[in-house]
């Protein structure tokens, strides 16, 4: 049972962590000259450090931690993994705020995987979220049909299929600890980002700005905030955390506004929205449905 230490503490871990990721597309802005390749090798490079350390600190074997995690970490770090590289290639082709409301998209995603692969059930609730999150898709994509908008929507629409892959492989595995399959997708992250760079003939040699900006986020904007998002997990419901993660979709569009002027479309605020709209429609359905279970329990404890 969740306690109110605990929910606070959940609480004050997702806003960080949201905070934390929703500095991810303004800091990718101010890159030099590194391409999303060679952004993408040392943020991951990063990221795998951090974890890694993290997990040896919390069980000494570490091995075993991987082990536990199972097929379905490296399958859910494979999603992961697409993902991150989608992210940022969406981010340098699209505006933020494209890239944000289409990657909030993936909790439906999600659903429609858990549906077609789990065979979980699917309430009236959540069909009239989800047929309100396609629309708001939709219209986003038709802002941009051709040239680099459209590149940037679709990669922004596959990073939130990797996200929601990923979502799905922890569910199927029933696995609580999502740092090894992070790890995972930061090492596969590494590998492709590498051998791009090569065979692109990019190398890996960067600017200091760019590696500063790269390691550090991959350390403490997507490394801590995926531990603070993993704690504060275990310390409330999951539909008042998908609530609080909304903050990086809201903060995102906010700081491209505010240090780069980067104003979304008109289509764009519409379709994301309706995005949004639909994802508060079913998190406050889901927060009542909590509610009405937890009565339930006490009274019959009271009984």
């Amino acid at each position: 049972m969740f306690t109110t230490t605990s929910i606070t503490q959940g609480r004050l871990f997702a806003i960080i962590a949201g905070v934390l990721w929703s500095t991810g597309g303004p800091l990718i802005r101010l890159l030099e000259g590194a391409s999303e390749w060679q952004f993408l090798f040392y943020r991951s490079m990063a990221l795998v450090t951090a974890l890694f350390l993290l997990i040896r600190i919390k069980s000494p074997n570490t091995i075993t931690q991987f082990k536990k995690a199972g097929i379905a970490s490296v399958i859910g770090g494979l999603f992961l993994s697409l993902a991150f590289v989608t992210f940022v290639f969406s981010v340098t082709h699209t505006t933020i705020a494209n890239t944000l409301f289409m990657l909030s998209s993936a909790p439906f995603i999600a659903g429609l995987f858990g549906w077609i692969l789990l065979r979980e059930r699917i309430d009236k609730t959540q069909w009239t979220a989800m047929t309100a999150a396609a629309i708001g898709i939709l219209l986003m994509i038709q802002d941009g049909l051709s040239g680099d908008k459209l590149f940037g929507n679709l990669t922004a629409f596959a990073a939130a299929v990797g996200f929601a892959g990923f979502t799905v492989s922890l569910r199927w595995g029933k696995n609580e600890n999502m740092l090894p399959t992070v790890c995972y997708a930061g090492l596969f992250t590494v590998f492709f980002s590498a051998f791009a760079a090569v065979i692109l003939n990019e190398g890996l040699s960067i600017s200091r700005n760019d590696l500063f900006i790269a390691t550090g986020f991959g350390a403490f904007g997507l490394g801590l905030g995926m531990v603070l998002y993993v704690a504060g997990s275990h310390k409330m419901q999951a539909a008042e955390l998908v609530l609080l993660s909304l903050l990086e979709i809201i903060l995102g569009p906010i700081w491209a506004w505010m240090f780069f002027s980067e104003l979304p479309t008109s289509l764009t605020m519409i379709g994301g929205a309706i995005l949004l709209s639909a994802i508060l429609f079913q998190t406050f359905s889901g927060i009542e449905i909590f509610k009405k279970k937890l009565q339930t329990v006490t009274v019959k404890t009271m009984q």
